[in-house]
């Protein structure tokens, strides 16, 4: 066997690459683009593919098989992480991967996990990761809780290719939405103590308003008043509605770096902001009411323009999130992330847009991306369950993972579909105990490796380090399509990152797990009769267990033992 330097899949697919442009370029005299190795869509003609010969044909004025074939001899005998080259069709590079080099990268993630492989992207680089962003005014809903679950998925994707993350929530605590809030709690608690009060139009009218307003009166006793003591109801609404909110985050296992209160902005950082846009001429008074402003949103190419102050010298919430997205571009993150409900759509846009002008649009662009989900539509027994905040009969974070039973079940299941398109969350699938259950199937495969474990007295003693020892014993079709799915997870987790697309991740999990109990329902690992047999098959499956547990880790869920 030749001694292969270990090296990772994105560098040697980046060596083949630049070996097969080099010969390109010394054969023909001439310049010409990079050269794309991607993975095959057929694993039967190999494991790798280019197309290049086709759209340089024209250039180097050869046909794309006869580029092809001065590409094949490039790297047919260089690398010997290649077992073979082949010009199909038209002009297509098919590149089968060696065996060695298969049983080489098995027996290293088996050692020391996936992880060691994805290529560090982000290091060195520092990232802020916004999302939830919900109004304190009560507890997180179901819808609450996808965008906590693809935050976070988000930020634990990013530090798996080497970001610095910073996660942040931003309590929209200034805004009108709050003095409703107040105002309800103030009804209650008035209505506790024998005076009517009215709860006003759009307000809140949960059971854990009746709870906070109980608890107001037995800490205060009778003696508030509404309004004369209305910043008091405030301020209590607020915190009880912060301690709730964090509290039902941590049943995901998700926490903060920093929660940025509105409330910092207002008035200086927002004031500075629209005497930022009045310099540029882009503010502009209200005919009727000089103290009323509008942005000049449609000289910035936005369909309307939009009201950024009131009469009563509030703001409208566009104006603090533009405010907001000046501070965390003044904290000089390399990347900013925001995550929003797709309802989103048209603030984003303007903002995005203010910045674009105060800023750069080349600035922004490249440091700020947004992500819209979709909602989500809570399913039992068929039906549809409706959800209101303010009418109180919806149901939150805390019920969902009380009625699933798993926190991991929970955060799974959101994460298997992209932001973008709507979900649907089927109670019944989340708490079936069987393979209709995404994260059962995922889970149960790392369980039956631990089952495996488990019988083993000397685990590490077992485990191979000699990859010539897996190519003498690993030479079904499963157990090799079960090396060649494990090579290519760090380059898929990597784009997966580069693309801020969490729901990837799940996709990845499902093939290894589906490769993993395929191989196991046709190889028996623990042979009493033959040690080598066990030791190499146990050494495989130990690189699968590594790989599903780096895996669910970026989702934020656990790897059990036994199930």
């Amino acid at each position: 066997m030749r001694s292969l330097p270990l090296k990772s899949p994105l560098q040697i697919r980046v060596d083949l690459a630049f070996a097969m442009h080099s010969a390109l370029c010394e054969k023909f005299q001439t310049d010409i683009p990079l050269i794309e190795v991607l993975p095959s869509r057929n694993l039967s003609f190999g494991d790798l593919a280019c197309s290049s010969a086709m759209p340089l044909a024209g250039k180097l004025k050869r046909s794309p098989r006869e580029i092809a074939s001065v590409m094949a001899d490039s790297i047919s005998s260089q690398f010997a992480q290649v077992e073979k080259v082949s010009v199909d069709g038209p002009g297509f590079l098919n590149i089968t991967l060696s065996g060695e080099y298969l049983a080489e990268f098995t027996v290293a993630t088996a050692h020391g996990g996936t992880g060691q492989f994805i290529p560090a992207d982000g290091s060195g680089k520092t990232a802020l990761v916004e999302f939830v962003s919900s109004n304190p005014t009560g507890p997180l809903t179901v819808g609450h809780c996808r965008q906590a679950v693809l935050g976070d998925a988000v930020s634990r994707l990013l530090e798996a290719v080497g970001w610095s993350v910073q996660r942040e929530y931003y309590f929209n605590d200034a805004g009108k939405q709050m003095d409703k809030l107040a105002e309800s709690l103030a009804a209650r608690y008035l209505n506790n103590s024998g005076v009517s009060m009215e709860i006003p139009e759009g307000g809140y009218q949960g059971e854990y308003i009746k709870e906070w307003a109980e608890d107001l009166r037995n800490d205060k006793g009778d003696s508030l008043q509404w309004p004369e003591q209305k910043a008091l109801f405030r301020e209590y609404a607020g915190n009880r509605a912060f301690v709730l909110i964090s509290e039902d985050l941590k049943l995901l296992g998700i926490t903060f770096d920093r929660y940025f209160a509105e409330s910092e902005l207002i008035p200086d950082a927002v004031e500075t902001a629209i005497d930022l846009l009045k310099e540029k001429d882009l503010i502009y008074g209200d005919p009727d009411d000089k103290r009323k402003l509008w942005l000049k949103l449609s000289e910035m190419g936005r369909p309307d323009d939009r009201v950024i102050k009131r009469e009563d010298g509030s703001y409208t919430y566009r104006m603090p999130d533009i405010a907001y997205h000046l501070d965390k571009f003044k904290r000089n993150y390399d990347l900013m992330v925001d995550i929003f409900g797709s309802d989103h759509i048209d603030t984003c846009k303007d903002v995005e847009t203010v910045l674009g002008v105060l800023l750069g649009k080349e600035k922004v662009s490249s440091r700020l991306q947004i992500i819209l989900h979709q909602f989500v539509t809570l399913v039992r027994g068929g039906e549809k369950v409706k959800m209101s905040t303010r009418a109180g009969n919806f149901v939150t974070l805390r019920d969902l993972v009380d009625e699933v039973g798993s926190a991991d079940v929970v955060r799974y299941l959101f994460l298997t579909r992209r932001a973008e398109a709507h979900m649907d969350f089927d109670l019944e699938v989340a708490g079936a105990e069987n393979d209709e259950n995404p994260v059962f199937y995922v889970q149960y495969a790392f369980a039956r490796i631990a089952g495996i474990l488990r019988k083993v007295s000397h685990p590490d003693d077992l485990q191979v380090s000699d990859p010539d020892r897996l190519l003498s014993v690993l030479n079904s079709e499963r157990e090799r399509n079960l090396m060649r799915l494990l090579e290519t997870i760090p380059l898929r987790v990597s784009a997966a990152a580069t693309a801020l697309e969490p729901h990837r991740i799940p996709d990845l999990l499902a093939e290894v797990a589906r490769a993993f109990h395929g191989f196991y329902q046709h190889h028996r690992v623990i042979d009493p009769d033959n040690d080598e047999v066990t030791a190499v098959r146990f050494t495989l499956c130990m690189a699968v267990r590594s790989t599903l547990s780096d895996l669910l880790t970026i989702l934020g869920v656990r790897s059990p033992e036994k199930m």
